[in-house]
């Protein structure tokens, strides 16, 4: 099989596609020529349905709409890849594990053909994030990647050997469940294994958020404290997020220093744990709370550096929320992987 820095230069200048990243908020929309010029770059507010037949109307509504904008049509579309905030795989069509679009277990592929007879790539919003960071971003070129991404929860993705590695059941690279504290008997998941895994429950934009809250609260019960976090929430503790903890601590409040020591503990940790087993060429940082500033990502590679036998380089993704829709394009156009 051809790697896909190969067929995507085959895949030449003159077909379209489209690759859209659905989100449990925002579905952001790409639209590329063969060799990667960008002509549509859209973000809507994500339709939510608790079915798939009414979601993928919405979803081909909004992708002709657009279309139609750039005088297209989907059916004159190459191929079309979708991202979901889950579990998928295009050779079964079946999403599990996302919360945000708590959908029957069926095939949602001969949904989609109703709007669409073209090819079709289904995938984890985390794997074609990294894929655009590939084509487009802080990877290109590489052929051994292990991506991380850090907001509301934790995520990861693997490259390996120029190709994406998805496991046995199109599960790998749930980052969020590595455990780097194993004493900890409330890490260990419940028998429904729902919610958060134990590091994301600690490292998380959601994680942070919990603690910092928590600590403030009692902070209150004992007399209050002064930190810039609370002047950046409004001076509510329940306004409080890890963007202003994040905020305070790339200006160096001693509270935020403190409430971010444990959650870089573990990420750092858990890249360690990750980067020793997959030898990669590249570590990329993607997410809101990676994306946060010069802070996060000197104090992950030093943490990461103090556990590391060799160097890994650890680097800030370069395309913010477009990488997934990027990646959806890349892989229509490359089919495989």
């Amino acid at each position: 099989m051809k790697g896909w820095h190969t067929a995507m230069t085959e895949a030449g200048v003159t077909r379209v596609y489209a690759g859209i990243d659905v989100g449990g908020t925002k579905t952001m929309f790409c639209v590329t020529g063969g060799s990667g010029e960008i002509l549509l770059l859209e973000r809507r507010d994500t339709a939510a349905h608790e079915a798939p037949g009414p979601f993928m109307a919405w979803l081909f509504g909004e992708l002709a709409q657009l279309l139609a904008g750039i005088q297209l049509e989907v059916s004159q579309l190459a191929g079309i890849g979708i991202g979901f905030p889950g579990v998928i795989g295009d050779t079964e069509g079946c999403l599990t594990q996302a919360p945000s679009l708590p959908w029957p277990a069926e095939d949602i592929r001969p949904l989609i053909r109703r709007y669409y007879a073209g090819r079709i790539y289904l995938d984890n919003d985390v794997n074609l994030a990294l894929l655009g960071e590939c084509w487009k971003g802080a990877a290109e070129g590489k052929e051994h990647v292990l991506m991380i991404t850090v907001g509301t929860g934790i995520g990861s993705a693997m490259l390996l050997n120029g190709r994406l590695y998805k496991g046995a059941d199109f599960a790998a690279g749930e980052a969020g469940y590595m455990i780097v504290d194993a004493a900890q008997d409330r890490y260990r998941l419940p028998a429904s294994r729902a919610g958060f895994g134990p590091l994301e429950a600690v490292a998380s934009g959601s994680g942070i958020t919990a603690r910092a809250r928590a600590w403030f609260a009692e902070a209150e019960l004992l007399g209050g404290t002064f930190s810039r976090i609370l002047e950046l929430a409004g001076g509510g503790v329940a306004k409080i997020d890890a963007r202003h903890v994040l905020q305070a601590a790339e200006e160096g409040d001693r509270a935020a220093l403190s409430l971010m020591d444990r959650p870089l503990e573990h990420l750092a940790a858990a890249i360690a744990s990750a980067a020793v087993l997959l030898n990669p060429q590249l570590v990329v940082l993607g997410g809101g709370v990676a994306a946060s500033g010069g802070y996060y990502m000197k104090e992950i590679r030093e943490r990461a550096g103090k556990y590391l036998p060799f160097p890994v380089n650890i680097e800030p993704a370069r395309l913010g929320n477009t990488a997934g829709a990027v990646g959806a394009a890349a892989a229509a156009a490359a089919i495989l992987w």
